[in-house]
């Protein structure tokens, strides 16, 4: 190892995790925990070990890697406590990046009223592409449902994005000739 600079060793041990997960990504989450802590905690250990061994020139930027890692023991390995964490934030990352590229839009917002409904659709569009879904047709859908149901709460489970209805309407393309505000299947109450 002598002849791979500290970065890169780093850089392998992360490496090593990810290619185990992708390796559990299979698996319940049950069976995942149980693999991770056979298999994950010994190359964190190992890490932390390797760590200990460095001694890198103040304020340098391998100093402060090495200070994070150090600082964030505990957390850093918190996604072993449960097999349906991810070991990267990167797809929360990837989910919020939309908000943020349309962050320079809200400058814009005249109120805060503005603001809200934003925030609202941006939170719609997200989940509706958490849960697989087309995100245009789950919009046309809330909007051709919700104005008979705004002032009451039946019904409304059923427009939740994982509810069966919704998987059913809203998985493929959808029709606009012919589901209309006039002429649309009804919600099951």
């Amino acid at each position: 190892m002598d002849k791979y600079i500290p970065a890169e060793i780093g850089v392998a041990y992360f490496n090593k995790l990810f290619y185990l997960e992708r390796e559990f990504k299979d698996l319940s989450p049950e069976e995942r925990k149980i693999k991770r802590m056979e298999q994950e905690i010994p190359v964190w250990e190992n890490f932390f070990t390797w760590l200990e061994t460095l001694h890198p020139t103040k304020g340098c930027k391998l100093e402060k890697a090495v200070n994070y890692a150090q600082n964030h023991k505990d957390t850093l390995r918190n996604y072993l406590k449960d097999g349906r964490s991810e070991l990267s934030n990167n797809c929360a990352e990837r989910k919020a990046k939309s908000y943020a590229i349309g962050r320079k839009n809200s400058l814009f917002h005249t109120s805060v009223d503005g603001a809200v409904a934003s925030s609202i659709i941006y939170s719609l569009v997200e989940t509706a592409k958490a849960n697989n879904l087309n995100v245009f047709q789950y919009i046309y859908t809330l909007l051709l449902y919700m104005p008979g149901y705004k002032d009451r709460s039946e019904g409304i489970e059923q427009l939740l994005p994982w509810s069966d209805f919704i998987k059913e309407h809203c998985s493929g393309l959808i029709d606009v000739e012919t589901v209309t505000v006039e002429e649309h299947p009804q919600l099951l109450i």
